[in-house]
């Protein structure tokens, strides 16, 4: 059973692929419990993403762990009544639908809100809702470019970088769920339930702005737009057998660098110009490192309490002592697919805490267990059955 601190919260997810799914696993990360409603088919996530195993893909497992799973067809008035009955007497309901979807659905806020006055209700979508772009489908490419970060990996000089991941659906998910929280804090002491937006690019900007666009901080931006500083340092440095990351910040550390490599002089007598001092010791490192291991490198930059770590690939940050003893990563056994390994939680609560309790649901595997907690009666879940509206 869940022991979270949002246990005894209800959770009503309308989502699919990753921005959705994302956002209701770490509610049901936290304790709730988390009611996923797929139609007849199944999320897509269930079958495109890759790799799959026995019919189960490593996507869908990854984003709906701690979920219950019913399958509703909601192109049905049976269906898109259930879901109404359900939301009367959940505290949350969470949908990533292009907009405009769950209003003709008859499920959107104003609907949930006339049977339920104090639900939470929270959308994810691509754009805001104002503008040409309200109503527009977007997927995380589209949103990294739309809000500079694409631009923001460039090297100098270089092309547009996507980062490689579902950065935008993330940080859109993990934004809803700050957002669903704080409702519930809100709800808690105001009774009152509200209608939560999410646009995916707001979300994105909000993430991205602040350390990437100094130099547009001071208006009128035009004597300091140039001066928007590209850390070189953060880029990895070669070894003779891998990659190192270093990160000096304070003069102090870049003193300590220096001396442990054994060229106190690159700081010392560098420059004057702090910033063509630092170029220039990064300069000198990239050609020194390649000189010895990595093992070598890190063993004496740590010595000289220097940041610094190794670049993993998921092979060696599996085995890494620091990962392992801090549990990272855990598995646990799937029935289609066997054992599975999933990343915990990030967040270590002393008492209420974070972890899973509950595996990725089968495809309608929870249908009748939550329909009868909610008060369905079995007449009424054959009449379900038998009209195709759950199965």
């Amino acid at each position: 059973m869940a022991d979270g601190p949002l246990a005894g919260v209800r959770v009503l997810d309308l989502t699919a692929v990753v921005s959705g799914p994302f956002c209701t696993m770490l509610l049901g990360d936290l304790g709730a419990d988390v009611i996923k409603i797929e139609p007849p088919e199944g999320e897509p996530m269930r079958g495109v993403g890759r790799p799959i195993k026995n019919g189960v893909s490593a996507p869908f497992l990854n984003f709906n762990r701690n979920k219950r799973g019913i399958l509703v067809d909601m192109k049905k008035d049976q269906g898109r009544d259930l879901v109404r009955r359900l939301g009367a007497r959940a505290d949350v309901m969470v949908e990533n639908f292009r907009p405009g979807v769950t209003d003709r659905l008859g499920v959107g806020y104003g609907d949930m809100r006339r049977v339920n006055p104090k639900i939470i209700y929270c959308s994810v979508s691509g754009f805001g809702p104002k503008g040409r772009l309200a109503d527009a489908p977007a997927y995380d490419p589209v949103i990294q470019g739309y809000s500079g970060m694409a631009h923001v990996q460039a090297g100098k000089g270089g092309p547009p970088t996507t980062v490689r991941m579902a950065l935008a659906d993330k940080v859109a998910g993990m934004t809803a769920a700050l957002s669903i929280v704080s409702a519930l804090h809100a709800a808690r002491n105001r009774g009152v339930g509200q209608y939560i937006r999410v646009p995916m690019l707001s979300a994105m900007i909000a993430f991205t702005a602040n350390d990437t666009f100094y130099g547009y901080t001071f208006l009128p931006e035009d004597e300091f737009k140039d001066r928007t500083p590209r850390t070189a340092g953060l880029d990895p440095f070669q070894t003779k057998d891998g990659w190192i990351m270093l990160a000096p910040f304070t003069d102090a550390q870049y003193e300590r660098l220096c001396a442990a490599v054994e060229h106190p002089e690159w700081w010392t007598d560098g420059a004057q110009d702090r910033l063509e001092r630092v170029r220039a010791v990064l300069r000198e490192l990239g050609q020194l490192l390649k000189q010895h291991e990595s093992s070598h490198w890190l063993s004496l930059l740590a010595a000289a309490d220097v940041p610094c770590g190794p670049v993993h690939t998921y092979d060696t940050l599996l085995v890494d002592e620091e990962i392992v003893a801090n549990e990272n990563f855990l598995c646990y056994e799937y029935p289609q697919s066997g054992t599975v390994r999933t990343a915990n939680p990030g967040p270590r609560f002393s008492e209420t805490p974070m972890k899973l309790w509950r595996v990725p649901p089968r495809l309608g595997e929870h249908t009748s267990e939550v329909l009868r907690e909610m008060g369905f009666d079995a007449k009424e879940l054959e009449e379900l059955r038998a009209a195709k509206v759950i199965a």
